[in-house]
């Protein structure tokens, strides 16, 4: 167990810049513990003591609304990082977290985590241009919820989760993808059945296979954006 947590450290996107001492002092900062599908893991506002990367399993970021309509941020499996953005600022969870299935996580406490910051500058510069690459990203997301249409930010999605993990399978639902999109699912299920007859992805249930990313990716700037 504790082998494979070090070994998906070094492969986990935000992490792949860190050398290997670096992640040698991260994960000396780090254990190991277990999830429960339908556990809370925390909940906005609760204090941003750890972050936490996925070694088994898949986690749904939400972001609650009084009137019961909560937004589905994105659904996250193993190799992702979650909770990061607390664990450096120090202020309170911006979202809730919600384990989907049973699995393992690595938990990053921040005080150890910030002592390694004080110790060595270059960590520190390094974990910087990491948090900014990452506030990149989020911004482009918005970026598509805002301005793009349910194939695009579908299409973008699968994009994305392609590349960050650099793998062609995808572990998800489509009620899960569909509120990651912001659609319905039957929604999602046309949208993908019409890739699907293009030869641009295989489904099966939970999973979605990209077979052909370049014609995928050339697809999104074909699709005309909502008037």
């Amino acid at each position: 167990m504790i082998r494979d947590g070090r070994q998906l450290l070094g492969r986990i996107p935000l992490f792949a810049p860190f050398r290997p001492a670096d992640l040698d002092a991260l994960f000396g900062c780090a254990y190991e513990r277990t999830m429960r599908a339908g556990e809370t893991l925390f909940q906005r506002g609760d204090p941003g003591v750890s972050m936490m990367a996925i070694l088994a399993g898949e986690v749904r970021i939400v972001l609650p609304s009084e009137d019961g309509q909560d937004q589905v941020l994105n659904v996250l499996t193993q190799g992702a990082v979650f909770g990061e953005i607390a664990l450096f600022d120090g202020k309170s969870r911006s979202a809730d977290a919600v384990a989907v299935t049973n699995g393992r996580l690595l938990v990053i406490e921040r005080a150890a985590t910030l002592r390694l910051m004080e110790q060595d500058s270059g960590f520190a510069h390094r974990v910087v241009e990491i948090i900014c690459a990452r506030l990149r990203a989020t911004i482009a997301q918005l970026d598509s919820m805002v301005f793009q249409d349910v194939n695009q930010r579908l299409i973008m999605y699968l994009l994305r989760r392609h590349d960050e993990r650099g793998l062609a399978r995808i572990d998800i639902t489509q009620s899960a993808l569909g509120r990651v999109v912001g659609s319905a699912r039957e929604t999602v299920n046309r949208r993908l059945r019409d890739l699907e007859m293009q030869g641009l992805i295989a489904l099966s249930p939970g999973r979605i296979t990209i077979l052909d990313r370049a014609r995928l990716a050339a697809l999104v700037s074909s699709i005309s954006p909502v008037a």
